[in-house]
């Protein structure tokens, strides 16, 4: 009921006054009540997580609100945007104008499409953060499979263990990240507790790469499997079962064999695909019987 009532409440505003400083006050009072509205179940997600684990029922139902929410914000900010354009601080409150950035932000890809290029418009005339761009601009690559740029994403094992997506030309991604007002990748990766070291090459320049986790029947992970492409030993999964492997160009298909010893050997045929820069595959090893 609470969110029909702030919905049929905008519309009333939105509809009834032009842009003065009456209406945009208002806006700014239901756009602070949708920053909370994303930010605080977000909040609650630590704290249930450790409780419960991260691949519980109760993490689950948390996610359930959330998406439910980010969907009703998603139409009222979208509605404030065409309305309005990208509003700054100069119309709204910091607040509001942060809760603009975060639904689009935690929006769907078409969303994120549709706005990209207002806020890129809003961030070079100081209407949004520059560093707003930057992330949005990874968002969308990674829903649409390809490399970051920026190496704001994430991704979490079941374990809780997070790990960055892949990074278009990783050695000179704080380059990138200084340009558009973002610190160091190894100071933002401590808010996450991961060590990060910034890589002296760049193992996927032109390429592609093929992640996953390796995880035996029961669903739990597998490390040290051996992973072989085309024969070649190119990595083993960690203890959380990750792995990652660089492609190069020139492939089209390639044989990649899971192989540790108390498990059957799997083997998946990669196959490049049009548009897509980063593949993900989850592989499941089954233990072999000893003899009796």
């Amino acid at each position: 009921m609470r969110t029909v009532l702030c919905i049929f409440y905008f519309a009333i505003a939105a509809s009834s006054y032009g842009q003065d400083f009456q209406t945009l006050d208002s806006l700014s009072r239901v756009l602070e009540k949708i920053y909370y509205q994303d930010q605080i179940p977000r909040q609650q997600l630590a704290p249930i997580e450790k409780e419960f684990g991260y691949s519980s029922a109760e993490v689950y139902k948390q996610w359930e609100l959330i998406n439910k929410t980010d969907s009703v914000n998603t139409i009222i900010v979208s509605e404030v945007i065409d309305k309005y354009g990208w509003l700054g601080t100069d119309k709204i409150s910091d607040t509001a104008s942060r809760a603009l950035f975060l639904v689009i932000q935690h929006a769907d890809i078409a969303t994120e499409l549709k706005y990209i290029d207002k806020l890129k418009d809003a961030a070079k005339t100081g209407k949004a953060k520059s560093s707003d761009y930057a992330l949005l601009a990874d968002r969308i690559n990674l829903h649409l499979k390809k490399f970051q740029e920026f190496g704001s994403q994430l991704g979490t094992s079941k374990s809780g263990k997070n790990v960055f997506y892949p990074i278009r030309d990783e050695p000179n991604v704080n380059k990138r990240r200084q340009n558009f007002g973002l610190k160091p990748l190894e100071e933002y990766a401590t808010f996450f507790n991961v060590v990060y070291t910034l890589p002296k090459k760049d193992l996927y320049k032109n390429g592609f790469a093929l992640t996953g986790y390796v995880r035996d029947t029961l669903d739990n992970p597998v490390e040290n499997v051996s992973i072989y492409l085309n024969k070649k030993l190119v990595t083993k999964s960690d203890n959380d079962g990750y792995y990652i492997i660089p492609i190069k160009e020139r492939m089209k298909t390639a044989k990649v064999l899971y192989r540790k010893q108390q498990f059957r050997d799997s083997e998946y045929i990669w196959t490049k695909k049009e548009n897509i820069e980063v593949y993900e595959k989850y592989i499941w090893l089954t233990e072999t019987k000893a003899c009796p």
